[in-house]
Formats: structure tokens, C-alpha cells, sequence
């Protein structure tokens, strides 16, 4: 049903079906008022909380927030996500982005591998040198020889993983060698530690970092500020002021200064405010007495300081901007799923379960089948996470993505959560939000954290 009103008194006066759905016109705000249960609206009219389903036929529907009602639903729906990104969203494209209703902690990467170089094979006695950390020495690693006779690949290999199968701490991080068809060869192990990414080689053999060469790592992320690198820009409004607004302490991730910044707006991570007032207990002086100046004195010249925190969206710079370069969610999450490890007895894992786990959800329609579903890349990623006040807010209906998420009983997003995004920042960090600070940052990719399962879908297709 639809209804006209002349003012918005109107319509709020007037009696509303509790079963019975109806849009409402507004003339005097022009305003849509959805009510009712289950009020289907069309795709050009997804707002940000929509709730994602498909029909018995696997038509794509999509549901107005606070109208969802499970028990007016007919058996044979499939309630599929929510939509995070939609058409009432400052960083709506043209497309909307759907949040799968369920989400989960995995690693980014559950081994990492290095290029083998320097060998010689002559069928001679050689040996080379390979400087490994381990538990044993986590600081500077320990050196192992590894003597070998051999004229070909293929019987390096077998030397090589012989050993790997015979000395820990090869056994206990479960070192393989493989090669490619044009005989590259790749040491492969599974990452416990970010200093396993420092292991070096010497005396006959060189490695370099080779896990991913298709995903090109970036730390390049321009600031409102003009600052063009690094962690820190805020993914999250309301976490970044409820942490920064404490005297956390003197590192600059948590928001302390130990000198004078004088008048360099071009900031990494932002100032905590007992800092910005130069009152913090934690790092004693003033030290932002030329930014004041700038900004203005007090809290409101902090919030004014704070937003050059924020990332510059859109951009062509960076993993946010230049996905041509860096790679769009899609992309790197394809060159991920399904690639497997096969451990020293032949036993296969998952090599980069975020971004597996995300590519897994699969719909009976075109646009959410299998090869749908990605892990965001950091700038989708920023956009979902600019309107999430669950976390900071106790109450999983302060937004408009957890509302609906928790109608239909899905996994909540908290802005306090770390979460992967696809895009890297080196060689073994993954962009992510830090869920204490509310900023972007890298995260070791042998880390645990959330994958939110996303799909992106253009609101011109004839079928939605």
C-alpha cells in the first residue's frame, strides 16, 4: 500500500497496520516512511541496513530496516546479509555492499615462503647456509648447513625436503620446498611469528620474500592532513575519539608525543587529548602548542585536528584508491581461496583462510553465487566501518548494519574488533582495522581477526 501525507504530523498520527506493508509519501519533508512487515524495496532504494533475501524462485529482494519480521516470512526465503554500503551512504558508488550475515576470526595467512636462490647445480658437493628463527632464538636465528650433490631440480628438492623432514626446527614449522614449471624454487613453512619473515640465508644460498608476488603491498594511505603513509588514519569516528580522548601513553599509536610538533600538521596516528592540551600525565610538556595554533585551543581544536585524521576517500593514491596496482577485494581474494598447504605428511591445510572463508559463501543467484564474495579491500572495508557505533555503544541496534544484523540473527560488526581487510601493507602485514585505536594499520597476517564475507553488487543490473 501506499499512502500520501501532507506533513510528517500526519503521518505520525495515523494509525499503522502492524501486518500490512505500506510506503508513505511525505510532501512536506519528502520523506519514505516504510512500515509494516517485510517491505520490499527496490535495489535503487537500499538503504544502508536493508536487509538481503531471496525468495523461493532465488529472486533477490531486499527488505527495509525495522520491517523484518522472520514469522511473516514464507519458509521458503533465505535471509542472505545486510547491506552495509547502500544508496543513503556517503561512499555509495553506484554499488551497493552486502555484508553476509555471518562473519568469523581467521588468519590471513597461515604460511609464509621465500624464493631459494644461489645454488649450483653442477653435480658436485655443495652446500649453502639457511639462518632460521625459532623459538630456540627468536633474536638472530640459528644457521643450519644443508649439504647437497645435485645435477637437477627435482633431486634438490627431494635433498632439500629430506632434511626439512629430519631437523627441527624445519619438522616443527613444517618446511617444504616446491617448484614452479619454470623451476623457480619456493620455501614454504607455517607462520607462528613475525620474525620467521627475518629469516636470511648465507654461504652458498640467498631466499627473498615470495608469498603472494600477485598482491603488491603498499603503506601508502593519504591523510585529510596530507600525510601519505604509515598507520593511523581513523577508520572509525566514534572509536578513535573514546580511545584517544585517555592519556594512553607516550608511543605515538596511542596518541602520545615525547617533542615538540611545532607546525607539522602531517600526523601519522592522532594526538590523544590529555597530549593535544599538553596535561598528559604519561609524556609530561607541551608539545603541541604549534598545532593549537593551527587548530584552535581546547577539545574543539582537537576534533578540528582529528578529522585531517581521516583517510581521503575517494583518491587514486594507494591500496584505497589505485586498485589497478594494488588490487580491488575481488582480485586479491581470488589469487587466495582455495590455495592449499600440504604439510611434510601430505596432509593439506588452508594457506590464507580469511580470505578463503569469505569466498566460500555461495547463493542460487548470479550475483551472490560462488566468486561473488570477497574480503574487502581497505577501502570498502573503511567505508562499511564509517557508520558502525556498536562497540563504543553497548547496544547492537546503534546502527543501522548491526540493527539488522541482529534482527536476523547474524554476527555483529563492533568498531572495536580487528578486521582484515585484502589489501596488504608488506611483505607479511595485511591492512586491517585496529579495533583499541579506530585507526587503519597493518596486522601480521598470521594473526587471528575478523573476514567479513562482502559482495558488491551495481545497481543497474536488470535483475536486481
Amino acid at each position: 500500500m501506499i499512502k500520501y501525507y501532507d506533513t510528517e504530523a500526519a503521518y505520525a498520527a495515523d494509525a499503522k497496520s502492524p501486518f500490512e506493508s505500506q510506503v508513505s509519501l511525505v510532501g512536506e519533508s519528502n520523506a519514505i516512511h516504510y512500515d509494516g512487515r517485510n517491505v520490499i524495496v527496490g535495489a535503487k532504494h537500499a538503504k544502508t541496513g536493508s536487509i538481503v533475501v531471496l525468495d523461493g524462485n532465488s529472486a533477490l529482494h531486499f527488505v527495509a530496516l525495522d520491517t523484518f519480521s522472520s514469522s511473516s516470512f514464507m519458509s521458503n526465503y533465505t535471509v542472505v546479509g545486510v547491506v552495509a554500503v547502500g544508496v543513503d551512504h556517503k561512499d555509495y558508488r553506484g554499488k551497493l555492499v552486502i555484508v553476509h550475515k555471518t562473519n568469523t576470526s581467521k588468519q590471513w595467512s597461515a604460511i609464509y615462503s621465500f624464493k631459494l636462490t644461489g645454488y649450483t647445480l653442477d653435480g658436485t658437493d655443495r652446500s649453502g647456509v639457511l639462518t632460521v628463527r625459532s623459538a630456540s632464538d627468536w633474536g638472530t636465528g640459528v644457521d643450519y648447513t644443508i649439504n647437497y650433490n645435485a645435477d637437477n631440480v627435482a633431486d634438490f628438492l627431494t635433498t632439500l625436503n629430506a632434511y626439512f623432514k629430519s631437523t627441527a626446527p624445519f619438522t616443527t614449522q613444517q618446511w617444504r620446498a616446491d617448484s614452479d614449471a619454470q623451476g623457480n624454487i619456493t620455501l614454504s613453512f607455517l607462520f607462528t611469528d613475525y620474525r620467521q619473515a627475518s629469516n636470511s640465508a648465507k654461504s652458498g644460498f640467498s631466499i627473498s620474500a615470495n608469498l603472494l608476488p600477485g598482491i603488491p603491498a603498499s603503506s601508502a594511505m593519504l591523510r585529510v592532513n596530507g600525510q601519505r603513509s604509515g598507520e593511523g588514519s581513523i577508520s572509525n569516528w566514534d572509536r578513535a575519539l573514546a580511545y584517544y580522548r585517555n592519556d594512553n601513553g607516550p608511543s605515538a599509536y596511542q596518541g602520545g608525543r615525547t617533542s615538540d610538533q611545532g607546525s607539522n600538521v602531517k600526523q601519522t596516528y592522532p594526538i590523544n587529548l590529555p597530549t593535544w592540551l599538553g596535561t598528559s600525565a604519561q609524556n609530561p610538556g607541551d608539545f603541541c602548542a604549534g598545532l593549537r595554533a593551527i587548530y584552535g585551543e581546547g577539545e574543539a581544536g582537537w576534533l578540528k585536528f582529528m578529522e585531517t585524521c581521516l583517510p581521503v576517500r575517494p583518491t587514486n593514491y594507494g591500496p584505497l584508491g589505485d586498485k589497478a596496482t594494488y588490487g580491488d577485494g575481488k582480485r586479491n581474494t581470488y589469487q587466495m581461496a582455495g590455495v592449499k598447504f600440504i604439510k611434510q605428511d601430505n596432509t593439506e591445510i588452508v594457506a590464507f583462510p580469511a580470505a578463503d572463508y569469505c569466498a566460500s559463501v555461495v547463493y542460487n543467484h548470479e550475483l551472490l553465487k560462488k566468486g561473488a564474495w570477497q574480503l574487502p579491500d581497505v577501502d570498502t572495508l573503511s567505508g562499511i566501518l564509517s557508520t558502525i557505533k556498536y562497540g563504543t555503544s553497548a547496544s547492537r541496534d546503534a546502527d543501522p548494519v548491526n540493527r539488522a544484523l541482529n534482527a536476523i540473527g547474524g554476527s555483529a560488526i563492533s568498531n572495536g574488533s580487528g578486521i582484515w581487510s585484502a589489501s596488504r601493507y608488506y611483505a607479511n602485514g595485511a591492512w586491517c582495522s585496529y579495533g583499541t585505536y579506530g585507526v587503519l594499520g597493518s596486522y601480521g597476517m598470521y594473526y587471528s581477526s575478523l573476514a567479513l564475507p562482502v559482495a558488491l553488487l551495481d545497481v543497474s543490473e536488470a535483475n536486481i
